[in-house]
């Protein structure tokens, strides 16, 4: 876990592109961004991301996590099309990275997305998270009574940005 650990993870959601800080480490910025990702999130995510990292000249990690489960196997054509555009959104952020000079690190893993975005936090010194806010319609919002972003905001140690998407 980060040495520059605050204690909490309050968590903070911006409709505009004025940002509220959230809780900077102890030099008052933040040195390193976790953007958490997938090809259904809305392009806004990566750009708040990105303009965090300008605002406290820090670096940017984009993590997509492919999800696995039992029904599911490393091969399927399923997993295949989830990597695919697990890629593209991946990409979609070093673009806007390149655009402003941001360094940005682009990393995919497989598992249970909380899981891995809570590790990855915890492991590399991540001193801010952003997600988006889901828009979980129809069965989806049946089937799982909590969103990754839920609980992730609930397990992270560091304070976690939610960003709404764009209607």
């Amino acid at each position: 876990m980060s040495s520059k650990s605050r204690g909490t993870n309050e968590s903070t959601t911006t409709g505009g592109q004025n940002v509220a800080d959230a809780l900077p480490n102890d030099t008052g910025r933040f040195d390193r961004v976790l953007v958490a990702i997938d090809g259904e999130t809305d392009d806004a995510v990566g750009s708040v991301a990105v303009s965090e990292a300008v605002r406290h000249d820090a670096r940017v990690d984009a993590l997509s996590v492919v999800r696995m489960n039992a029904s599911v196997d490393r091969w399927d054509m399923v997993v295949e099309r989830r990597e695919a555009s697990a890629e593209a959104a991946l990409d979609a952020v070093g673009d806007a990275g390149t655009e402003t000079d941001v360094s940005v690190a682009k990393r995919l893993r497989y598992g249970d997305p909380t899981d891995e975005i809570v590790r990855y936090a915890s492991h590399n010194d991540i001193d801010l998270i952003v997600l988006g806010e889901p828009t979980r319609t129809g069965l989806r919002r049946y089937i799982s009574s909590t969103s990754v972003t839920e609980r992730v905001r609930r397990s992270a140690s560091v304070p976690v940005l939610t960003v709404p998407a764009d209607d």
